[in-house]
């Protein structure tokens, strides 16, 4: 069945008690270079616009953790009216860089820098099969630096920062659902940084 763009519902939306919401995501996050995407190979499903069935990097690019404790790091997502267009979804990561390293201090200089980024989680609520385990944010338009702070009396001399969807650059769907196949296969792309040889 082709996406529908009416506006209109098109199915039932049910409650599956046997899988109840779980608050938080693992741990770690992969965050990739926008630009490194290779949106021609990278697929969504045919009949459903929030499914991602493939994301592709360009040859000879990868992704980079962002090594995460507990739940330091989050995601989250929210509507955008629009008045005049279809609505839009902000969406934002918030992210802990645990040691302020010079290494590490260099990496989150170049985020203020301007580029944009795509962030892959792994959500603790993985539903059936472990098929909606994966989450996108910032497919299409991007992430951007929004905030970064330090402070070596507050949250242990940590580095905080957050990505966000830019006003007026909003994503055109929630955060996209990722399932390659499977989710071993999933969880094996996203162990390895989404790596192009």
């Amino acid at each position: 069945m082709p996406i529908d763009c009416t506006g209109n519902l098109t199915a039932d939306i049910l409650f599956d008690c046997l899988n109840s919401p779980v608050a938080g995501i693992e741990q770690d996050i992969v965050l990739i270079n926008q630009a490194d995407i290779d949106t021609i190979t990278t697929t969504t499903d045919a009949s459903n616009r929030a499914l991602l069935t493939n994301l592709q990097l360009k040859a000879g690019k990868t992704g980079y953790k962002l090594t995460g404790v507990k739940q330091a790091n989050g995601k989250a997502w929210e509507l955008v009216k629009k008045e005049n267009a279809p609505d839009k979804f902000k969406h934002t990561l918030s992210g802990v860089i645990f040691n302020p390293s010079a290494a590490n201090k260099n990496q989150a200089a170049n985020l203020a820098l301007g580029a944009k980024y795509v962030a892959v989680v792994e959500q603790k609520w993985k539903g059936t099969d472990s098929e909606d385990a994966f989450e996108v944010l910032g497919l299409r338009s991007g992430l951007e630096l929004m905030t970064m702070t330090n402070n070596s009396k507050e949250n242990d001399n940590m580095i905080l920062f957050e990505l966000a969807s830019a006003d007026g650059y909003e994503e055109p769907t929630m955060p996209m659902t990722l399932l390659d196949t499977d989710y071993a296969t999933t969880k094996t792309a996203f162990t390895n940084k989404f790596v192009q040889a």
